[in-house]
């Protein structure tokens, strides 16, 4: 299996809870030289964006000084970032930019063949901080590959409990979480559990019997049908892949297909959510888009929402 995440970029913005990223980053960019084959290896590449001064300098001169101060400033830091990643087995590079953080970010990883991006979901305001929850949902929307969004209250590391989940809705276009999940997976020793699910309607007033227990019937005979061709769907995919720590879940819920994902991963210890950012509309398939951004804002665990094709 091909190796998906050969660069990786880790924006900081000098905050801790920023630097939350860093390992996380560092055990895939581990992982994934781990599995190269030598050729092209594994960089982990932390870049640091550097806002315009947010002031009207009368003296060019004094704007140009004072953007190579901060500049410096910011590549110090970097410098002295990654001399702590002394443990991480890959290519580590620093790189300092000016100009919108977000922007700058998809622009970066747009023009450095970036595989995938790896932030944490805020980190503190102020002079010089970003608002990491705005910087962090524009680059998942924007960026030209996966995006991994760490949570920063988080205190374990992502692979404690081995376990990555991948939710689908029976689409090609969420099918493509699968390639990036299982190479993950398989350098970091993880298992992967496929999860569908179907969504069905709640139980028939009882006021409108009669009728209403003929139409619980139908309703529960079509939940049944739904589950049974989610269980022939998971065992297709995973019949597809040889792999023998390659599982599957059907799960009922009600509509909100997000909460019994983000359920799901809470209750069985779930490290990381690998999903597709969008799939295809339409009956029995959820709108990928929105269920992966609810996903996102409230997993307690990473998400790595990939969009596109991987390279």
């Amino acid at each position: 299996m091909m190796v998906p995440f050969r660069n990786i970029l880790v924006p900081l913005d000098g905050s801790e809870l920023a630097e939350k990223s860093l390992l996380p980053a560092g055990q895939i960019a581990t992982a994934m030289s781990r599995r190269d084959d030598g050729d092209r290896p594994t960089r982990l590449i932390l870049l640091r964006v550097v806002s315009p001064v947010a002031i009207l300098a009368a003296d060019p001169y004094l704007y140009d000084e004072m953007m190579r101060m901060n500049s410096d400033e910011a590549q110090a830091y970097l410098n002295a970032t990654a001399a702590t990643l002394s443990t991480v087995a890959a290519t580590i590079e620093t790189k300092a930019v000016i100009g919108s953080p977000a922007e700058a970010i998809v622009q970066f990883a747009e023009g450095n063949n970036v595989d995938l991006i790896v932030m944490s979901s805020h980190g503190r305001t102020g002079s010089r901080r970003w608002v990491y929850g705005s910087v962090a949902e524009k680059v998942m929307h924007h960026a030209p590959c996966a995006t991994a969004i760490i949570r920063a209250h988080v205190e374990v590391a992502v692979f404690q409990n081995r376990k990555i989940l991948v939710p689908l809705d029976g689409s090609e276009l969420a099918e493509r979480a699968l390639v990036p999940a299982l190479a993950l997976a398989s350098a970091v020793d993880s298992d992967v559990w496929l999860l569908r699910v179907v969504t069905s309607w709640g139980p028939v007033p009882t006021s409108l019997t009669p009728d209403g227990i003929q139409l619980q019937r139908v309703l529960d005979d079509e939940r049944e049908r739904e589950h049974d061709e989610a269980e022939a769907y998971l065992q297709r995919v995973v019949s597809l892949h040889d792999n023998q720590r390659l599982f599957f879940d059907v799960r009922d819920a009600g509509s909100d297909v997000a909460d019994e994902i983000i359920t799901y991963a809470e209750t069985q210890g779930v490290d990381l959510i690998v999903m597709s950012s969008h799939g295809r509309s339409g009956l029995g398939r959820w709108l990928h888009g929105s269920v992966a951004e609810k996903v996102l804002r409230g997993a307690g665990c990473a998400t790595v929402i990939v969009r596109g094709l991987v390279k």
